[in-house]
């Protein structure tokens, strides 16, 4: 009878059980951080977008890295990686059609007027040149305590890239939206019965 060496369960090839159950997000992630640093960089990113058959042009890859990018240090995070990787259509998100290119790229140099000291983030201080700003383009009714506030989803008190991104969108979402029309709104012809 011949002895069998059993490793740990769930060995595969020399991997630890945690390395052979990670999550998918997980193990792509570390394949394209080549260099370990714990972050993908833009480099890395095109290459992963483009090993899984989506090929970024340079103004899409700057732009998905400023979308991605939540703390505007140039790379992407696990943290980061994982909340646009856990989207449905995650690689439609950064493949854009001409007009969303240039609206996104109209939204980024206004956010980068304002933010001055390029950190990602507009501060209180920044705010309110920003704030009036959207008055002045009337996309705002709303006093500045209360813009920030709608702005401010994380509630840290600044104004990040992407929580302008997502307002911005919103508000010309909800701008674009044709009127809704009832039944009760539309008029009956001469002779016909409204029953």
């Amino acid at each position: 009878m011949h002895a069998r060496s059993h490793g740990t369960p769930g060995n595969r090839k020399g991997m630890s059980f945690a390395e052979a159950h990670k999550p998918v997000s997980r193990i792509v992630f570390d394949k394209y951080d080549v260099d370990g640093s714990g972050t993908i960089s833009v480099s890395e990113f095109r290459k992963l977008c483009y090993d899984m058959g989506y090929f970024l042009s340079d103004l899409e890859l700057g732009m998905a890295i400023r979308l991605l990018d939540s703390d505007g240090n140039g790379e992407i995070s696990y943290g980061e990686f994982i909340k646009w990787w856990q989207q449905e259509h995650r690689f439609k998100t950064l493949q854009l059609s001409p007009q969303e290119l240039a609206d996104l790229t109209q939204i980024s140099t206004d956010f980068q007027r304002f933010d001055k000291d390029q950190s990602g983030c507009i501060d209180v201080r920044e705010f309110r040149l920003l704030y009036a700003d959207l008055v002045r383009r009337g996309m705002t009714k709303k006093t500045l305590a209360g813009t920030l506030e709608e702005l401010d989803n994380n509630r840290d008190g600044k104004v990040s890239f992407n929580e302008y991104v997502d307002w911005v969108l919103g508000q010309r979402r909800t701008t674009e939206q044709p009127p809704h029309r009832s039944q009760q709104q539309v008029p009956a012809r001469q002779g016909e019965s409204s029953q």
